[in-house]
């Protein structure tokens, strides 16, 4: 009983500490590929945020190169465009001394035939 007032004491104080911010990564195909931007509600979650391009392939995919994303949210990866399924990601994101959390996304597939 002891250990579950702790834990769930613990989980409160965790909850209040901060806030956690929904993330929305666009790609395009277009030149130059590949490019995109980042959406937030909250202006930490879109400046200087790691992005990484990555091919699919049978079992793990390949990355193909990152940057981070500028004030506005654009970012760009150039790639050597060969037949294939691209995507990008934008990895969880966060600052504990601030209190804020950033959500992981990953754009929709972009097909090169």
């Amino acid at each position: 009983m002891a250990v579950g007032l702790f834990a769930a004491a613990a989980g409160a104080g965790t909850m209040k500490a901060g806030k956690t911010y929904g993330t929305s990564l666009y790609m395009s195909k277009k030149f130059p590929a590949f490019h995109g931007k980042i959406h937030s509600a909250n202006p930490f979650c879109i400046a200087n945020r790691p992005v990484r391009v990555f091919r699919e392939r049978p079992g793990k995919d390949k990355l193909l190169g990152s940057d981070r994303s500028e004030d506005n949210g654009r970012w760009s990866v150039k790639v050597n465009l060969i037949s294939g399924a691209y995507y990008s990601r934008a990895p969880l994101y966060g600052s504990a001394s601030l209190g804020i959390t950033c959500n992981a996304d990953r754009s929709r597939l972009a097909v090169v035939d």
